[in-house]
This record gives structure tokens, C-alpha cells and sequence, in this order.
């Protein structure tokens, strides 16, 4: 059977139950953990993303180093590092207790917006030299969930997060003319409760 060198999960319990599970290659959490599951990340040798100063000054405690991906905000709205803060984020991570393994962002629009997918790419890719001149324990670089994947180029990357494809599900209605899915799962439901109001 072929497995993945690294799978990525949402959060730190995921990981966990994967080793819980006997699965020994590398696990990534996407989402910034909390400084309390510092403990349960090293003991569970787990890769966490990082966008948070509180988290990585709190590392310093810890004996042992913790593998990081540094994620960027490039236009999700969400969580990651602003273009703005980065050189501040690049000086706290030389004083924090990490590995830097990885750099990642999420594409918000790749299925309707090529405009500004191009534009986060643009900026990803210039931030993704500026970390690999200041981190060359970088190896991975990663932005396209399944949109990303079918919709763009993305050169400077190595790594892919596909989501809805992998289920085999198009995940926009473009994907149908480019990638042949075919269903692995399906999930049912029934109604238990309807309300007017």
C-alpha cells in the first residue's frame, strides 16, 4: 500500500488520534494550535502551522524544537502572518524554539477570482523568498486546496492539500471539465425537526 510522506489535519486532536491509530509518517496541522497543546504536539511529534507570536515566544520553554509551517495572509481574511508583519514574524522566529519546515497560504477564491488568486499568489511567492533567504531548513511550500490545483500554476510550490477531489467531488463546476472524479463516499442524513419562524 503507497501512503503519503505527510498528511494534513485541522486541528491538533485530529493529529493525535492518527497516532493514536498507528500512523507513523508526518502530520500537519493547518490551523495555529493553542499554547496549551505545546505538550501534545512534541510528544506526539506532530507539525503545527504558525502564525501566532504568543505561540512561538512560548516554545522557548520547551526542551525540544517543534517542526512549524509559517503561514502567510495573503488575502483569506482568516489567520496568517500580514504581509506588514513579516519582517517582526521572521525576528520572532529566530528567537523561538522551532524548525521552520514549511511556508503555506489559502487561496480564498481560486474557483471564481483569478484576478485575486494571482495576486495572493504574487505576494506568497515573493514572502516564500524572502523566509527561504532567513530559513533554509525550508522544505515545503504549499497554497492550492482543489480549486488551486485545477485552476492555476503554482510553480514555487511542492506540495498540494487537496479536499473535495479527493473525496471525489468537483469543487467547482469547472472541475467537471478537467478532472474525471468518481465518489468514494456519501453522506446521509434525515430531517428530525422543521420550524417556522
Amino acid at each position: 500500500m503507497n501512503e503519503f510522506d505527510m498528511v494534513a489535519v485541522a486541528i491538533v486532536d485530529e493529529a493525535i488520534q492518527l497516532r493514536k491509530m498507528g500512523y507513523k509518517n508526518d502530520v500537519f496541522v493547518l490551523n495555529q494550535p493553542y499554547v496549551e497543546e505545546i505538550d501534545e504536539i512534541i510528544s506526539n511529534d506532530i507539525i503545527v502551522g504558525v502564525s501566532s507570536e504568543l505561540f512561538l515566544k512560548k516554545t522557548k520553554e520547551f526542551d525540544k524544537k517543534i517542526r512549524v509551517h509559517v503561514e502567510l495572509e495573503t488575502g483569506m481574511g482568516r489567520t496568517g502572518v500580514l504581509n506588514s508583519e513579516l519582517d517582526n514574524f521572521i525576528s520572532v522566529l529566530n528567537d523561538s524554539n522551532v524548525i521552520v519546515e514549511g511556508v503555506y497560504t489559502h487561496l480564498s477564491s481560486a474557483d471564481i477570482d483569478y484576478d485575486f488568486t494571482n495576486k495572493q499568489i504574487n505576494l506568497f511567492n515573493k514572502n516564500v523568498c524572502k523566509l527561504k533567504d532567513k530559513f533554509n531548513s525550508i522544505k515545503y511550500v504549499h497554497c492550492a486546496a482543489s480549486n488551486g490545483i485545477l485552476n492555476f500554476n503554482l510553480g514555487i510550490c511542492n506540495m498540494v492539500r487537496p479536499g473535495l477531489i479527493l473525496y471525489g467531488y468537483p469543487s467547482c463546476k469547472s472541475a467537471i471539465d478537467k478532472i474525471n472524479l468518481k465518489p468514494v463516499l456519501k453522506f446521509r442524513s434525515s430531517i428530525s425537526f422543521i420550524k417556522d419562524i
